[in-house]
Order: structure tokens, then sequence, then C-alpha cells
């Protein structure tokens, strides 16, 4: 991060440090969660949610250890595309012999940007000269709506450079960084049916999300909630 994202990050950092300090001061103090949630202007759920807590919260942190295994491979996958290979198993197999350690998904997705409808389900070598030759994808920025869909993928379900894209983006602003783990957080709670920790999410988007998740988990509650 750069100098005025380090101090945005710190902000919020302290801001959410300060509130956890004013809940505990006046839980200790003996006054009732209501109260308190109204002297601090939070909800009661995020007052528990912090009461919860046995030290402040720590900063947000994207993780920054990502590498994707097959970047440097593409240029050999765009080539062995170009020379009318189109079956992603075989280019695995080629690709391991160069040390290659990940599995074949990634290549199937690469090659999917490729296809077109009418070789979408051909998976055998086609004759090259009867083919046009693929470039490199431009590099384009995504448009925001691309983004925040991508956001609701697993991991593994991403191309590696839209993981990557993710990483920067998060390592460049704060805020997207708690709002991309608020939203991993919420898809992995729908994917697993874990709908007990519904109440600990709605809190801590209040105590941390912006405003458009935070509208989100409003109307959630409105459906929840008798």
């Amino acid at each position: 991060m750069n100098k005025r994202q380090e101090e945005k990050s710190e902000r919020l950092h302290q801001e959410q440090v300060q509130r956890y300090h004013q809940i505990h001061d006046l839980h200790a103090k003996k006054v009732d969660t209501a109260n308190i949630a109204r002297q601090v202007g939070v909800s009661r759920r995020t007052v528990y949610y912090y009461l919860k807590m046995t030290e402040p919260p720590a900063r947000t942190r994207i993780n920054r250890q990502y590498k994707p295994v097959i970047a440097p491979y593409k240029e050999y996958l765009i080539k062995r595309w170009n020379e009318g290979c189109r079956n992603a198993q075989q280019v695995h197999r080629e690709l391991k012999e160069q040390g290659y350690t990940g599995s074949d998904q990634p290549i199937v997705r690469y090659f999917a940007q490729f296809r077109t409808k009418k070789d979408a389900r051909k998976f055998k070598q086609i004759d090259p000269q009867t083919a046009t030759p693929v470039k490199a994808p431009p590099k384009r920025p995504p448009t925001a709506s691309q983004v925040a869909h991508w956001i609701t993928f697993k991991e593994d379900q991403r191309l590696d450079w839209q993981q990557q894209y993710l990483i920067q983006l998060c390592e460049a602003d704060p805020q997207i960084a708690q709002t991309y783990e608020l939203i991993q957080s919420f898809t992995t709670m729908l994917r697993e049916r874990k709908g007990e920790g519904l109440d600990t999410w709605l809190a801590q988007v209040e105590a941390q999300g912006v405003s458009e998740l935070k509208s989100f988990a409003q109307g959630l509650k409105k459906i929840t909630m008798p």
C-alpha cells in the first residue's frame, strides 16, 4: 500500500478498535445492551458481536502469498491452441513434463475463453490451418459488476488473472478488502448451509461493512426476523 492507502486502512482499524473499547467499557460499568447500542450508535447485535471478542479486532489483510501456478505457461497454452490442440488433459500432461504442479482445471478454464459457439464442445485436435489464431487476452480493466461477480466465486473457480486482480484491489483499498472478506464469508455460509452464523455475519456488516452491504443486511433482517 502507498502512504495514503495505509493511512486509510489505519483509520478504519482505529475506528473499530475505538468501538470495541467503548462497548467493553460500558459493559464493565453494567450498562445494559440497549443503552450501549444507543450510546455507541450501533445495533444490539453488533454490541453482542464485540462483546464476544476477547481483544480488539485486527486489521483486515488479504493473503499476498497467492501465485498463479499457470501463469508461466500461458504462452505455451496459446501456442498449443493455435497449433490445433483443444484437449486440456493432453496439454496438462505436457505441462507436467515441464514442471507444472497444478490440476487440469486452470487449463480448461483458460481454454474456455478461446472457444466459440461452434467449437464449444470440441476437445480433440483440429487442423490448425482452419482455425483462427488466438492472441493473448487484451488487458482491459473489468467493470465493477464483473469484479463483484468474481468476488462471489470460490478461489478455485476464478481464472488466475481474475484472482490476481482481486488481490491487487484488496491490497490497494482496505474497504474493498473488508468487503471481499464479508462477501466470501456470506457465500461460504450459503454453500455450507451454516445459517447459525447469520447473526454474527450481520453484526460484522454493521460494524465494518460498506453502505451497500449494510442495505443488503437490512433486507435480510426483514426477511429472516419476525
